[in-house]
């Protein structure tokens, strides 16, 4: 997984070098932050601050589940090969692609004789970005909800509900529910930095768990 591995570890040095210029600031210019304009100025870096660790967590749990992806498909894996989980997966959305107002008796007709031919011709699986559910709102029971539908083993400690903390941050200032002066107002240089090493220990675990599965292929029915 060197393409997830290389989307972590940069967005993993961008909030590490975000963060320590916010410190840099903290430190040097204190009494400068006494003033309106440059306590406005600082809130709204500690709210994008947020947006960083969102992107992180989303970046690199999407990234590596599509390398996951590719693999089943370089793998040529067909539906009686891959394991219950994956099927379930595939055979869920090609059965919600059907079941589409817009069609008609024909189209509906050749959608099942296309999925019946896939599976008894022993087709190569296609797995695509849609298949994941990811929708922006990843939190930590979203992400062990999708590595459970899949079969994957993890093993990470208590995010003490941070990861849901950032996600609602972060849709606060999507959606326009919160200025970025506003957001992250009441939290601390030390808040930040115990959710940024929250994160990344999560997102760090979660990346374990899913580089052994595509490592063993635990994804095929004999794995």
């Amino acid at each position: 997984m060197i393409t997830t591995h290389e989307v972590f570890g940069d967005r993993k040095n961008e909030i590490e070098f975000y963060y320590s210029v916010m410190v840099d600031i903290d430190d040097e210019t204190k009494n400068a932050l006494n003033t309106i304009d440059n306590q406005r100025f600082f809130r709204i870096m500690k709210s994008n601050f947020l947006l960083m660790l969102y992107n992180l967590v989303e970046a690199t749990f999407t990234t590596g589940m599509l390398e996951i992806y590719e693999q089943l498909e370089r793998e040529n894996c067909s539906y009686g090969a891959v394991i219950d989980e994956i099927q379930n997966i595939w055979r869920d959305y090609k059965i919600k692609e059907i079941y589409k107002p817009e069609s008609g008796l024909t189209t509906y007709t050749n959608r099942v004789r296309n999925i019946v031919l896939d599976i008894t011709q022993n087709t190569p699986l296609a797995l695509t970005k849609g298949m994941l559910g990811v929708n922006g709102n990843l939190n930590a029971k979203q992400i062990k909800d999708i590595c459970d539908r899949h079969r994957i083993r993890y093993q990470v400690t208590d995010d003490r509900q941070v990861l849901e903390k950032v996600k609602k941050k972060r849709n606060s200032l999507a959606h326009g529910d919160e200025s970025f002066s506003h957001c992250a107002r009441d939290l601390t240089l030390t808040d930040l930095e115990t959710i940024k090493d929250t994160v990344i220990q999560f997102i760090q675990e979660i990346l374990t768990g899913m580089e052994k599965y595509c490592d063993e292929k635990q994804f095929l029915r004999h794995a």
